[in-house]
């Protein structure tokens, strides 16, 4: 193993503690002191690879982008746009226990960015980087007539994300059991006023 593979090993156990911390606890349960904690290393090792507690949150936050990313290009965006974008609205769902975490660190993430400027860019350009994701999906589908032709892709894309942040909330105060049956029809019913041509005809449905 390399230098640079040993740091990196190092600084993914670092972002294992964050993740860990703010799950349990939110954005205040995380200091450096407590980070060094959780891992099991001295405070000195926790600075000498991040320089602040807001770079150990936005690092960590960055780490569920990063995961999130990767999935999504497994999905592929070939097919139906109605499809894709099942697949890709299913990365975020909180409906097991790897979900249910990630969902509560980027609530708590997206919570803490409203009132601190440190994390307020961040969080508005990942937000940004997901509705043109949409969009570029929906404007896609207008051109084949799949979208609702009342539709504008760009507004429909900041709706869908808005839909999205919504459900989970609404989704994690209930049962771990209970939410795959709350959000399924409520994510099809919303994608119903986008795709009213895939209802009619009967499409598929789901991931």
């Amino acid at each position: 193993m390399t230098a640079g593979d040993r740091a990196a090993e190092r600084r993914a156990h670092l972002i294992g503690a964050v993740l860990d911390l703010i799950d349990g606890g939110g954005i205040p349960a995380v200091s450096m002191r407590a980070v060094a904690t959780a891992a099991g290393v001295s405070l000195a090792q926790v600075q000498y690879y991040f320089r602040s507690k807001d770079q150990l949150i936005v690092e960590a936050f960055r780490h569920i982008c990063r995961d999130v990313e990767g999935r999504a290009a497994a999905v592929g965006f070939d097919g139906p746009a109605r499809s894709v974008l099942r697949a890709l609205i299913d990365l975020w769902l909180p409906v097991d226990e790897r979900l249910s975490r990630d969902a509560r660190v980027w609530l708590a993430f997206s919570a803490e960015a409203t009132t601190r400027p440190s994390l307020m860019s961040f969080a508005a350009a990942v937000d940004e980087e997901l509705r043109e994701a949409f969009a570029q999906i929906l404007r896609r589908a207008s051109e084949s007539g799949e979208l609702n032709p009342a539709a504008d892709p760009v507004a429909a894309a900041a709706g869908l994300l808005a839909v999205i942040d919504g459900l989970v909330v609404q989704s994690l105060v209930l049962d771990e059991s209970e939410r795959a049956g709350f959000l399924a029809p409520r994510v099809e019913a919303h994608l119903d006023l986008l795709f009213p041509s895939s209802r009619e005809k009967g499409e598929s449905k789901g991931a």
